[in-house]
């Protein structure tokens, strides 16, 4: 029952116990009417609470699983990133690598067979250079 059928009802009754205070039956009327207003607002108050408490468990499942899902976001793009450095450090050491082992075979040949900027002489020619006789 409604808050305002509600005092209607009890208005009523009183207006008529008031004026006839003998009347049994009006007595267990209202007496009858407070039973049912607290049954009523016991089933609504006990319906908001369980509402709230489903509310709540709601919520916490949402952020626990909101909770779960930015960590397993964070841990991938972590992961990734370290990938990404780890792959292009490796590139780095491998083109240095390369650069380095390019050098060194070059020095090696100057050094093995003389530095010849000009190429190699025929047989039995010796090389010429611009401006020489």
């Amino acid at each position: 029952m409604k808050t305002e059928e509600f005092n209607k009802c009890r208005q009523f009754l009183e207006d008529q116990l008031s004026n006839n205070l003998d009347n049994k039956e009006l007595l267990a009327a209202y007496v009858r009417l407070i039973e049912l207003k607290s049954q009523y607002d016991t089933a609504t108050d006990k319906a908001l609470i369980e509402k709230e408490i489903r509310e709540a468990e709601l919520n916490t499942q949402f952020r626990t699983t909101a909770y779960t899902s930015d960590t397993d976001l964070n841990k991938a793009m972590h992961r990734n990133n370290t990938d990404y450095n780890m792959a292009w450090n490796a590139q780095q050491a491998e083109n240095s690598r390369h650069y380095q082992s390019t050098q060194a075979a070059v020095f090696n040949q100057a050094m093995g067979n003389g530095y010849q900027p000009w190429g190699q002489p025929g047989q039995g020619q010796l090389p010429q250079q611009p401006g020489s006789y």
